[in-house]
């Protein structure tokens, strides 16, 4: 049976989500939430697969506003940056089971109220979206060093994510104009992979490329256009990442800009990642080179992957054995791990990633 929903932010982005839950999805969208109402009733009108379910004549203003007319059991978010943790806030307090598009909040105090809001609803399911982390590349990758443990413990490594961007709007894009958004909301789309593959390290050094561009927006705040940072997992086992949206090219193609160009060095092997292809490296030889779907057009697929999960993670909220928790933990976690980047370059200091932790959440760990 299909989950209500309410889908927030109806712009291009957002719709291109809406046609996937709707056609690819065991959850059924009953009502919209957007600012521009009367501009979305006509968007949705004339769209072939909203129109089916007549989603025009239920657009609502706000969250709360949708509930009163609409039973949904579900909240999907897509929206700027700087509405997320509101509009969190007030599905939660409608006990909605939420999925927001990253990043949840921009700034510590938001992840807080966040984090705390979620763990007072515990019989809600609650997700960040990192859909890059969901294609068929990438979960190659994970099941590969995870499950299949190919390369055997991992004792070395390096990402790097280097391109080329355009945010120039008026007004400026948030991803330009406030501090940090680089690690929250670019390179979290390749370290949402390593959490997911090695979880937290125990330190992190970083820094921040200042760079100024106005061609694509950049307008020099700190954190915005890119960073570096050594990870430091127990046993002194580094990782380094390398990462910018304000490069003056594409060196590496589209699909390696966003999930990453990667190499691990394991104890039995190396993985080699350039987008799409992953080769597996022992004793010298080759022993596999696989040829996998990176990122889907517009990510849609990668998303909808990603909506798949949720949908498990609701049905088997009230199993205790629910290995899907993971994904939710992996994904709060890779929150905390880019701001923890950005806390180190602005300290200027290598910074214990479990003390921040603690500090940010204001509990024993």
């Amino acid at each position: 049976m299909k989950i209500p929903s309410i889908f927030v932010g109806c712009g291009p982005f957002g719709l291109q989500r809406l046609r996937v839950l709707i056609e690819n999805t065991n959850f059924l969208p009953v009502a919209c939430v957007d600012k521009n109402t009367s501009d979305v009733k006509k968007r949705l009108k004339n769209d072939k697969v909203t129109k089916k379910l007549n989603l025009h004549h239920n657009v609502f203003p706000s969250i709360g506003q949708a509930i009163k007319n609409k039973k949904a059991k579900v909240c999907f978010i897509f929206v700027a940056a700087d509405q997320h943790a509101n509009l969190i806030t007030q599905s939660l307090k409608n006990n909605l089971h939420t999925y927001c598009v990253k990043p949840i909040a921009i700034n510590k105090k938001e992840f807080k109220s966040i984090y705390l809001l979620i763990k007072k609803k515990k019989n809600l399911q609650f997700l960040q979206g990192y859909n890059n982390q969901w294609n068929e590349a990438a979960i190659h990758m994970y099941k590969a060093i995870n499950e299949q443990k190919i390369i055997g413990k991992i004792i070395g490594g390096q990402c790097v994510c280097w391109g080329r961007q355009n945010l120039s709007l008026s007004p400026p894009h948030i991803e330009v104009k406030k501090s940090g958004m680089f690690f929250l909301a670019l390179a979290c789309h390749q370290l949402s992979q390593l959490v997911a593959i090695k979880g937290l390290p125990e330190y992190v050094t970083s820094y921040v490329h200042k760079k100024v561009d106005k061609d694509i927006g950049q307008l020099g705040v700190f954190g915005t256009s890119g960073g570096q940072c050594i990870f430091e997992y127990q046993g002194k086992i580094p990782f380094t990442y390398t990462g910018t949206r304000a490069a003056h090219g594409n060196p590496y193609g589209f699909a390696s800009r966003w999930s990453g160009q990667w190499i691990i060095h394991g104890e039995k092997g190396d993985l080699k990642r350039d987008g799409g292809r992953i080769t597996i490296f022992k004793n010298g030889q080759v022993i596999s080179d696989n040829f996998l779907k990176d990122l889907d057009n517009n990510l849609l697929k990668d998303e909808e992957t990603q909506f798949l999960k949720f949908y498990e993670m609701i049905k088997l909220s009230n199993n205790k054995k629910n290995s899907l928790k993971k994904i939710h933990e992996d994904s709060m976690n890779t929150w905390i791990l880019m701001e923890a980047c950005n806390e180190s370059a602005k300290l200027n200091k290598k910074i214990s990633v479990k003390n921040f932790k603690k500090k940010l959440l204001g509990k024993r760990l």
